[in-house]
């Protein structure tokens, strides 16, 4: 009678945080966030150009507005070419967080993709030829305690 009874408990809290979507927000954005950090890391690299340090994903309140989640992907490059040249070549590239609502039911909201996010360049001050390469979306997503 007892291991009924733990065996009802256990269903009956894992139904509830299947109802309340518990543990669905931290995976879903796991995944949107790799996927859009690797939509960055695979852009080929200009012509006389290399990555310096480390790669930097994100995802939580970056931005301005609070209890959303934000997606944030950044590089450091080295680079012979003007400032001005790197911007006309990332320029023709975009990344989009990728739409999941065929993976999941539509009871989560927000799913969907949105708009392209396009990639920006920014000078390293006091560094001659080092550029930040990032992607930022600041869109509305699904709320996660990562956000809060």
């Amino acid at each position: 009678m007892r291991k009924i009874l733990q065996l009802i408990i256990i269903i009956f809290v894992g139904w509830i945080l299947w109802v309340a979507g518990f543990p669905f927000p931290y995976f879903i954005n796991n995944y949107r966030l790799n996927s859009f950090a690797d939509q960055l890391i695979k852009i080929p690299l200009p012509p006389e150009t290399k990555r310096a340090g480390k790669f930097i994903k994100q995802f939580g309140n970056l931005g301005p507005c609070s209890k959303h989640g934000d997606y944030y992907a950044e590089f450091k490059i080295v680079s012979s070419l003007t400032f001005n040249q790197l911007k006309k070549f990332y320029s023709q590239y975009s990344i989009e967080v990728p739409e999941i609502d065929n993976m999941f039911t539509s009871q989560f909201r927000g799913l969907g993709t949105h708009d392209p996010n396009f990639i920006d360049v920014e000078k390293i001050s006091g560094q001659s030829g080092k550029y930040i390469v990032s992607v930022f979306d600041g869109d509305y997503w699904p709320n996660d305690f990562r956000c809060w």
